[in-house]
Order: structure tokens, then C-alpha cells, then sequence
């Protein structure tokens, strides 16, 4: 790794290779790096004295043989510069394999699970942080407390966010780590629910120390969290001034009137987690309890962009049922009486397809419902799989980039969402700017 002196990445403005051109940056690299199209994150990385290019042919290319060339599995194999690369004479390796070779020489701290890591990890970084210990972290989002997806400190502990797509999590050998969730995803990797579930226990394999699982996690061994019966749960759950208060208790220690920096009860479970790690490696449970009240979230995770007495808005990364049906369980919770309107963009042809009828179910408890296309990502169309099959399920509203930020808005009676791990987020500002043109 000392070697390295030029990272070339080929997805730069993805969240999980930026967190690492960041890095790179911070070691003094030389950083270079192509995406599909200009972004905050590519702009940040540009200021910071990176090379973005936007264009992927081969004669905009041109570093040096001796540079390594990081790529992310959203980039197709038949990518110019890719293919160029792997054809030529340059080390090539994924983003995952990357991120093992830093994290595996570090005293690492992984978050693992199907739904809640980067919430969880970006929560674990903070709660450490905030209490005396200099920590590195690579997140999957943007943590509001860091403004950073990425946190760079001359430390060996280390916080990463485990991705199970691609099998990634598998390079790693943390030292501890949590396992929030293993329900079925990303089955066009794994297969089925047996295949998925093998992949959770490959990883837990691979961890050197303590392991934590989650209250629904089966299989996998280690210590429990968050059922009644585990040592390591949450207690007398109460709302005080529209927030969520409880008790934690971590083994033998307790620590009363703790307040959740996000709502929603699987946040609760989220922040015994990464307790449970911040515990491990020796902080207290008041300083825990301290960085888990003045955790402020991660963008696109329930971020509240509007929320005054009559008009609220939202955007969440929610793209799989069980995501869904949490955040439309904390939308309840929070405003009791009020309808919902959502505006959902389905991430992925073959997750719609494994989970159409979980869609349709899940979905179909919100009051006025509009979908976007299929965002396609890295896929090609599968016949038959497209937002209309739930729209007519559902008597629901495909709406189109254009006209979707409108729909929305006009529902201003209802709590407003958006919703989805695509580009829904470019309409968060057009939404916006619908609602005070209205409300003005």
C-alpha cells in the first residue's frame, strides 16, 4: 500500500469511492478519477485537488502506467478506460479490495447488515469521535455531524461500512463488528435467501474479535443485541418533546433518559449497535449515550428538509419493502392522523422484480402514491418489470423527471416524501423550490 502514488478511480463521484479518493488525498496521492456526470461530491473532491473527468474515452484518460486504477462494479466491464486498463499494465483492483487493504492493517470496527450500516457506522464514528478517540470512517452517506463521508485522523481505529453487494464485506477481517440485518437482498448476487444468508456467515467467519447481531438475525453466533432477553438492548422506549427517549443497557452497565438523535424504533436499534461496538473498544456508557443524543443523522436517512406546523417534507434513501415499511411506521409514529404522499423511484430492475409483491403490499398503505421509472444503475431491462405494474396495482401515478417535483408539492396537505436510492435526490430541490413558490 506504501507504494501507491497515483489512484486513478473509474466511478469517482460514487459514495463509496469518493470516501477513498478522499483519503488518498489526505495521504498526499496524486488523484484522478472519471464519473458519468458532475455532482457535489465530484466538485468537493475537485477542490481538494482532485482530477475529475466526465468523459470516458480513452484519449481524456492519460496517467501514468504506475498508477493503480480502483473501480466500482456499477461500471461495466466494457467501460473505454476499464477495459484499457485490465488490457494494460496497470494494477487493477475493486473498490472493496481497496478499502480491505487500508482497513485490514487498522484496528477496524465494521458495520454490516442488509438495512441500518450506514447509519449505524456513521453514528459509531461520531459517537467516538465526540468522546476523546481520534477514529478514521468510510461511510456509505453523507454523516450531517461530519458533513463528510469520509473521516481522515492519524489513528488505527477505524469505522467501515461492510457492503454486502458484490460479496464485498468478504475482504475484510475486522476486529469486531455488527450485523444489523440479514433479510434477503441484492439477489441477483446471491441467488436466493440461502445464498444471502451464507454470505452474512462468511463474513461473520472472518471476524477476529466480538461479533453483535441484531434482534432478527439469525445464525451467525456472536452477542445479541436489542431482543428483551440480550444483555445489550434498549428499554422503556417513551416520547419526550416529539423525540424518542430510553434506557440502554450495555451488560452491567445502565444509563437512563438517552435520547435518539433519529426517529423510528429501528434507529434505536441502530444506536445499541453502535454502542455495543463503542463499548468494545473501552469508552463508557455516558460518553456513548452523550454521542448517540447529539448524533444528527445522515443525508438522505429521514432528512427533514421542511417541517413546520402544516407543511412537512422528507427525503430518505428507502429503496428496499423493509425500508419502506420503517419509514412509513416513523412517519406514522411522528405525525399521527396525517396522509402520506410519496413519490418513489424502485432502484434496480431484478430487486423489483425479487420483491414486487413486498412493493405492492408495502406501498399500498400510502394515502397518494406516484413512482418514477425504474432507475436501472448498473442493469439492463427485464421484460416485464417496470414502475407501471405497481402504478396499476396500486392506482397509483407514474410521474416522469419533469413533472414529478410538481405532483408532490401538490400535496401539501399530506407529509411529503420522497423516497428511493436512484437519482430521486435531484428532486429534492425542485421540490422544494414547488412548495415556497406555493406557500408564498
Amino acid at each position: 500500500m506504501t507504494n501507491w502514488t497515483h489512484i486513478d478511480f473509474i466511478g469517482i463521484g460514487g459514495i463509496g469511492m469518493s470516501s477513498l479518493a478522499q483519503w488518498a488525498l489526505s495521504q498526499g496521492m496524486t488523484v484522478s478519477g472519471y464519473d458519468l456526470r458532475s455532482s457535489a461530491i465530484t466538485k468537493d473532491l475537485s477542490d481538494k485537488g482532485a482530477s475529475i473527468r466526465l468523459n470516458d474515452q480513452l484519449d481524456a484518460w492519460g496517467i501514468p502506467d504506475a498508477a493503480l486504477v480502483v473501480y466500482t462494479p456499477a461500471i461495466p466491464s466494457n467501460h473505454p478506460q476499464l477495459a484499457a486498463a485490465i488490457k494494460g499494465n496497470h494494477q487493477v483492483i475493486k473498490r472493496a479490495e481497496m478499502l480491505a487493504l487500508i482497513a485490514n492493517q487498522c484496528n477496524c470496527l465494521a458495520v454490516a447488515g442488509s438495512h441500518g450500516k450506514t447509519t449505524t457506522s456513521a453514528m459509531l464514528a461520531w459517537i467516538l469521535h465526540q468522546g476523546g478517540m481520534p477514529v478514521q470512517a468510510f461511510l456509505g452517506g453523507i454523516a450531517n455531524n461530519f458533513q463528510s463521508n469520509a473521516v481522515i485522523a492519524d489513528s488505527d481505529l477505524m469505522v467501515v461500512e461492510a457492503d454486502e453487494f458484490d460479496r464485498s464485506f468478504l475482504h475484510l477481517k475486522p476486529t469486531a463488528a455488527v450485523v444489523t440485518s440479514s433479510d434477503a437482498d441484492h439477489l441477483d448476487i446471491y441467488g436466493n435467501e440461502q445464498g444471502m444468508q451464507a454470505g452474512f456467515e462468511a463474513f461473520a467467519s472472518k471476524v477476529q474479535g466480538a461479533l453483535f447481531t441484531g434482534p432478527e438475525v439469525l445464525g451467525l453466533g456472536g452477542k445479541g443485541y436489542g431482543k428483551p432477553s440480550d444483555t445489550y438492548r434498549a428499554e422503556h422506549l417513551r416520547i419526550a418533546n416529539g423525540r424518542q427517549v430510553f434506557d440502554l443497557i450495555l451488560g452491567n452497565q445502565q444509563y437512563q433518559g438517552v435520547t435518539a438523535g433519529m426517529p423510528g424504533r429501528h434507529n434505536v436499534d441502530n444506536a445499541v449497535a453502535a454502542a455495543c461496538l463503542a463499548q468494545n473498544v473501552g469508552m463508557g456508557i455516558e460518553t456513548i449515550a452523550q454521542g448517540i443524543s447529539s448524533f444528527t443523522g445522515v443525508k438522505r436517512r429521514f432528512d427533514v428538509h421542511i417541517n413546520q406546523e402544516d407543511v412537512v417534507y422528507l427525503d430518505d434513501y428507502a429503496h428496499h419493502p423493509t425500508e419502506l415499511r420503517q419509514l412509513i411506521t416513523s412517519l406514522r409514529e411522528l405525525h399521527p392522523g396525517r396522509e402520506i404522499a410519496m413519490l418513489f423511484q424502485p432502484h434496480l430492475y431484478s430487486r423489483t422484480q425479487d420483491f414486487m409483491q413486498d412493493f405492492i403490499e408495502v406501498l399500498s398503505s400510502i394515502e397518494h402514491l406516484a413512482l418514477l421509472p425504474i432507475y436501472p444503475a448498473r442493469e439492463l431491462p427485464i421484460e416485464g418489470v417496470r414502475s407501471e405494474v405497481i402504478c396499476k396495482a396500486l392506482d397509483a401515478s407514474l410521474q416522469t423527471e419533469a413533472t414529478a417535483a410538481a405532483w408532490l408539492a401538490s400535496h401539501d396537505k399530506a407529509i411529503m416524501v420522497t423516497a428511493g436510492a436512484g437519482d430521486i435526490d435531484r428532486q429534492v430541490p425542485r421540490v422544494i423550490a414547488n412548495l415556497q413558490s406555493r406557500l408564498s
